[in-house]
């Protein structure tokens, strides 16, 4: 039955050389050969001990079987202590809440009307030429000047082809926003027509007329009682005093005093 065990526990099928060199030594001092197995046998465990365990293993509860047991260490959540935070709400308490960024969103900009080709505002100068009766030539001189032809021309307060001021523009009877001036038709519309006062003004002298365009004429205007005409106000009619005639005075005439007829000699 040994030997039955020994066949079945065998783990090795060779010796080390060391192992077999010192065997060979010993028996060569012995002076006798003594016949070794092939294999080692590593001795069985006791059957009892072997029964011992598997009925330790047996009487265990199902809920505390070595493999049972890691496997709910690994999945249960431990319990929380009272007064503690778990940590995902540490984490949740302490990161900053992000609120959504509100804005307004801006108003739609007015955008300007594209500027109006060369050739429609040549007809248009034309047009406000003939009817305020100013030169045609002197008009484009101005807008020449003042934007050299760009309806959308601005510089500090000047608006438009003529460069006119809305203050201005108002006192010939514009009655719409400051931007407004960048349309061609508008702006020649108020603008000539306040050329035409200084061209009144200027007794047709395109020079002088130009001067005062760029100036203002309202006294020049005043002072000759032109402001009606001009558009720019009205004239105060001046009151003319009476004459003061002094009564003429009664003239005494010397009483007539018949002369004694002189006497002659007869």
């Amino acid at each position: 039955m040994l030997a039955a065990f020994g066949l079945a526990g065998c783990t090795t099928t060779s010796q080390s050389p060391q192992l077999a060199q010192s065997t060979s030594v010993d028996e060569t001092d012995a002076g006798f050969t003594i016949p070794l197995p092939e294999t080692v046998a590593v001795l069985p465990e006791s059957a009892y001990a072997q029964a011992t365990v598997n009925a330790d293993m047996a009487g265990m509860p199902a809920s505390a079987q070595p493999g049972d047991a890691t496997v709910a260490d690994a999945t249960q959540q431990p319990a929380a202590m009272p007064g503690v935070q778990s940590q995902p709400a540490l984490l949740a308490s302490a990161a900053p809440e992000i609120q959504p960024a509100s804005f307004v969103a801006p108003a739609q900009p007015v955008m300007p009307q594209p500027a109006a080709p060369r050739g429609h505002v040549d007809m248009l100068i034309a047009k406000y030429a003939a009817l305020y009766e100013v030169p045609e030539n002197f008009v484009r001189r101005v807008v020449n000047r003042e934007s050299t032809f760009n309806p959308m021309a601005y510089n500090k307060g000047h608006w438009g082809l003529m460069q006119i001021k809305h203050a201005t523009a108002r006192g010939m009877g514009y009655e719409g926003p400051a931007n407004g001036l960048l349309d061609a038709e508008t702006n020649l519309k108020y603008a000539v027509k306040y050329l035409r006062g200084a061209w009144l003004v200027a007794d047709g002298d395109e020079n002088r007329a130009d001067r005062l365009y760029q100036t203002g004429y309202y006294y020049d205007a005043k002072r000759r009682g032109m402001l009606g005409i001009t558009g720019l106000g009205k004239d105060r009619k001046r009151r003319r005093e009476p004459l003061l005639i002094a009564p003429a005075l009664p003239v005494e005439t010397p009483p007539v005093v018949d002369l004694p007829v002189a006497l002659t000699d007869s």
